[in-house]
């Protein structure tokens, strides 16, 4: 790493933030910088020739002024990142972003969940270039694919298959506000299990749903974490058809502002005994 430079983080699904190993914040207020760094982001080796990028971001310019407007948006980014320039190179030929780290090369599951819970690549992009648009909705198709993301309607053609699911006991303490946004959890959870791996393990979801399903979660705390162990069972003949281990954990007063759960959520792939 950098010599005395801190880590750079950023966060592309949802809220755009850049943040330092100390989770301070260095987010550019400017659209098109924010851009700039997204597009290098999503760049393999994480470098574009200056024009490249220009034809992304004032495709509507003049070179001579895209460059200019290019000079702008480096300078602010610089300003922006603080300590963290020095992963920021820039020549008369090339832009480059160097030891960056994003959510979604962080954490795929986690990025697939906050996708599948709504959240988008870029979340309020208010970038007006048709260029960028164009590059903005290949890229939102690219990131589905690369995590997973077909739609249901891709996923499961035909008539949908209705099903229940039940949560048994939780651990003690867990309150409703909790037991909500663990239910939601572990539904798109299953759900994914259900679209994806299910479908192709059984041929049809049909097959997995004729009478219904029950989800179980049975676990305890040890100290602020919640050790779950959840399965998917079929009603009919009580057949576990999906498990997983989950370990739920209090957030700090401090990462509780604003944050869209109040668990946060770690997946293994350990089996359930």
């Amino acid at each position: 790493m950098t010599s005395g430079a801190k880590a750079m983080f950023i966060r592309l699904i949802g809220l755009f933030q850049v943040q330092d190993a100390d989770g301070r914040d260095h987010t550019p207020r400017g659209a098109k910088a924010r851009a700039l760094l997204a597009l290098l982001c999503r760049t393999p080796g994480h470098c574009r020739p200056r024009r490249w990028l220009e034809s992304r971001l004032w495709s509507d310019r003049g070179q001579e002024q895209a460059s200019g407007s290019l000079r702008q948006a480096l300078t602010e980014l610089r300003k922006s990142l603080g300590p963290l320039a020095v992963h920021l190179h820039s020549d008369r030929d090339s832009v480059a972003l160097t030891e960056v780290t994003t959510d979604i090369d962080r954490d795929p599951v986690a990025a697939r969940m906050a996708l599948a819970g709504g959240r988008e690549f870029l979340e309020g992009n208010d970038v007006i270039d048709a260029a960028f648009c164009a590059w903005l909705t290949e890229e939102r198709q690219r990131l589905a694919r690369q995590l997973g993301g077909a739609t249901l309607a891709e996923q499961v053609p035909g008539r949908s298959q209705p099903f229940t699911l039940r949560i048994g006991a939780l651990p003690e303490g867990i309150g409703a506000d909790m037991a909500r946004d663990l239910a939601q959890a572990v539904a798109r959870l299953a759900a994914e299990h259900l679209l994806r791996d299910g479908v192709a393990a059984f041929g049809s979801p049909a097959a997995l749903l004729p009478d219904g399903l029950d989800l179980e979660i049975e676990g305890a705390w040890s100290q602020d974490r919640a050790h779950l162990k959840v399965r998917l069972v079929a009603q009919s003949d009580r057949k576990t058809i999906w498990s997983q281990r989950l370990i739920a954990t209090r957030p700090s007063a401090e990462e509780g502002q604003g944050a869209a759960s109040a668990l946060i959520f770690e997946t293994t792939d350990a089996p359930i005994m």
